[in-house]
This record gives C-alpha cells, structure tokens and sequence, in this order.
C-alpha cells in the first residue's frame, strides 16, 4: 500500500508542475528595481583616495565628495605623488620615536629653501601629460574645437601634525609648476 500511495503522490506533484506558470512580470521588476539600485550606487569618480597607514587625517563635516585630480601624500617617511614616492624625509637622533619630524635632504630644496624640486618635477610632468591629453582629446574641447584649460587642482593627503612651513613649501612648489586649486582631503566624521 505505501508504494501505491508514492506512485499516486509523484502524478499529483507533476499535475501541479504541468498548470504552474512563470510569472515573468514579477521577475522584470525585480531586475529593473536591481539595476536601478546598482546604477544609483555606482560612484562616477575616478578618484580612490585612501587612506595611508602612519598619518593622522583632520575630520570634516562635509559630505561632499572631492573632485578628479591629482594627488599627494604627505607622511612622517616622505611624499608620495601619484602612488610613487618621490621625496624621502630624513630623521634625527632625537626625532625617531617622538612626534614626526619632516626634514628635506640638502639636494631637495632650492630658491632659497621655498621649493621642492622631485616635487617640482613630477608636478610639472604631470601637468605636460595632462595637456598633451587634453590636445588630442576631442572630448575635451571646448566649442570653438580649442583643448580645454588645465586645471591645476591638487588634493593634498597630509598628516594633521605636519608643520606649516612643510606645507607652504608643498603649496609654493605647486603654485611655480602651474597648480593653483588645493583640496586637502579630511576624514568624512559620522554624525
């Protein structure tokens, strides 16, 4: 008798299958609600600041999101442009294990002490590369077909303890290589 009854059970499961069907509808909506969701959330930034094991960030307030540009990493070691380091600091005796120190080496800076010159370089590099782009670029152009102007905006990742004087001559390299917008980026604070 039970080997009946699972006979008759498995034809009652297949009637059932035979009458049941999709409800495509339903499934699109479900897809166009994903797909809205996810085009929603996709950032259009190009921009992936993170950030740097060693430097303490200021927090901010501010939810706005910084704009594409270059960047700069300003640690307790050196400075990193464009994720290549290109000034090391030196230390002292007396500054290894205290508060960081930001020292340049003696070939580092020229014009009086104001100007980084790795920093200089890199800088005016990558303002010649962002041109040269920008000219065989038809994107880029304006309404008259001339290559867009260059921009020159900096976003500056420094450590809160750095010294003014280091960042005034970060800011003095940057304005002589063509830069004149800074953005120093902070930690988003919760609310």
């Amino acid at each position: 008798m039970p080997a009946l009854r699972s006979i008759r059970s498995r034809r009652q499961r297949r009637r059932i299958n035979k009458n049941f069907d999709l409800q495509l509808t339903s499934m699109l909506d479900v897809l166009v609600i994903l797909l809205v969701f996810l085009l929603k959330s996709q950032s259009a930034s190009t921009n992936n600041f993170t950030t740097v094991p060693g430097i303490e960030i200021p927090y901010s307030k501010s939810q706005d999101s910084p704009p594409d540009s270059l960047h700069l990493i300003i640690t307790p070691e050196g400075m990193t442009f464009e994720n290549e380091k290109i000034v090391e600091f030196t230390q002292t005796l007396d500054s290894i294990g205290s508060e960081p120190t930001y020292q340049f080496a003696k070939g580092d800076i020229d014009i009086g002490g104001r100007r980084i010159i790795p920093l200089f370089d890199a800088l005016v590099q990558a303002k010649e590369k962002s041109e040269l782009l920008r000219a065989k670029s038809e994107a880029r152009t304006d309404e008259t077909g001339e290559p867009l102007k260059f921009e020159g905006i900096l976003a500056i990742q420094a450590d809160k303890r750095m010294s003014y004087s280091i960042l005034k001559k970060v800011m003095f390299t940057a304005g002589d290589a063509g830069f004149t917008l800074f953005r120093f980026l902070a930690m988003r604070q919760e609310q």
